[in-house]
């Protein structure tokens, strides 16, 4: 069967040795800091333009998804479009850089500054303005590109193989920066307790591939044997790890996919519930086409999965545990993994066929408090 090719840009993209799950992973992270500064931007704006009705929104290639769906380049369109007053909107192109301490030149790409026309100068854009923000400093400023043009000096940049950019002097942009204040600091918090969160669920599937290396280890070291039943949840989801390691897939993903689905129980382990989701996950992304039963099962399967979630949330301590037979660090990990697959699922479903999902606003919207819960694990972890 030909692999979509949502599966097949991940596996031929810059970094090839990335699996379609890292993929998402890595394009998250700057979905997280997009999402969280929305607000953040509009009511900026809304006072600038004097508007409190303003509207911001993402805009450019991943507008709704924030990993490529279906295999098309990157785009270079700006992140938000902003619309306000009568008809009146501007393009925002966001960036967000971690430290100002050490760097002389502040670096933007030639094509996201201006126009290239053939037999022309590069002619720098006119309806849109960078929005920056320098984390280190929790200050933030509106650039036009003719300032960029006009301050910068077009070179190579050593840190991106020598590709060419403006390059701005620090002493000049830093003029053009404004304090945050709390709102701002409040933000970037945020963006890094969710990161936090992130890199934490992601080691889930660090320690399951442990697991299977040492069962197939005992096989010739102690002469056991591996089974695997295809008529439990646990057989069938190492049928999943195994062919996602190796590349390959079911021929009728979809049927396997509603097939899995009986497996699911509202009472079982969250480590089960887990290898559901990633199952679930990897057979979901498998499909090019979802038959009206499939995707029906589909939409059943994500809100059974939001509310198990739902019911395990603390909302005292911040953790996801419920079990008292397990640790509740790793229940929060597993659950925290789980949440990062259905939102995937349910904004792919949403977006490419059209299911009956609530889109996501935010990375790990599921949280009552997301702060909360990075706090609750950092000290877990420094305790344990």
């Amino acid at each position: 069967m030909t692999t979509p090719m949502r599966t097949v840009y991940a596996q031929s993209s810059d970094i090839r040795s990335r699996s379609w799950l890292q993929y998402r992973h890595d394009m998250k992270k700057k979905a997280i800091a997009e999402l969280e500064f929305l607000p953040f931007l509009r009511q900026i704006l809304a006072d600038r333009h004097n508007d409190a009705a303003l509207r911001v929104r993402k805009h450019g290639g991943d507008a709704l998804l924030w990993f490529n769906t279906r295999g098309q380049p990157v785009t270079q369109d700006p992140d938000y479009r902003a619309g306000w007053g009568a008809g009146n909107s501007y393009l925002y192109e966001f960036q967000l850089a971690e430290e100002s301490a050490g760097l002389q030149f502040f670096d933007f790409k030639e094509a996201k500054v201006g126009r290239k026309l053939r037999g022309q100068d590069r002619r720098p854009h006119t309806d849109r303005e960078f929005f920056y923000v320098i984390k280190d400093l929790v200050q933030y400023a509106f650039i036009a590109p003719q300032w960029i043009a006009e301050n910068g000096i077009a070179s190579g940049v050593p840190a991106w193989g020598n590709r060419r950019a403006y390059r701005v002097p620090r002493a000049a942009f830093l003029t053009l920066f404004t304090s945050g204040g709390p709102d701002l600091a409040n933000v970037l918090q945020k963006v890094d307790d969710k990161n936090y969160l992130l890199e934490f669920q992601a080691e889930f599937m660090e320690q399951e591939t442990r697991r299977f290396a040492r069962e197939l280890q005992r096989v010739v070291d102690e002469e056991q044997l591996l089974s695997i039943v295809p008529r439990t949840l646990d057989g069938f989801y190492r049928v999943c790890y195994l062919l996602d390691k190796i590349g390959r897939q079911p021929d009728a993903p979809g049927v396997w996919m509603v097939y899995l689905m009986s497996f699911f129980d509202d009472a079982m382990q969250t480590i089960d519930f887990a290898r559901y989701l990633y199952a679930l996950d990897f057979l979901y992304f498998k499909c090019s086409y979802l038959q009206e039963n499939e995707r029906s099962a589909l939409e059943k399967s994500v809100i059974q999965a939001t509310d198990y979630i739902r019911r395990r949330v603390n909302a005292d301590s911040g953790a996801l545990a419920a079990d008292p037979r397990v640790a509740p660090l790793e229940e929060t990990r597993q659950l925290l993994f789980a949440v990062n697959l259905i939102e995937d699922l349910k904004q792919d479903a949403a977006v490419t066929w059209d299911a009956s999902l609530p889109q996501a606003s935010t990375i790990f919207e599921a949280l009552p408090d997301a702060t909360q819960t990075a706090n609750y694990i950092r000290n877990a972890v420094r305790s344990s």
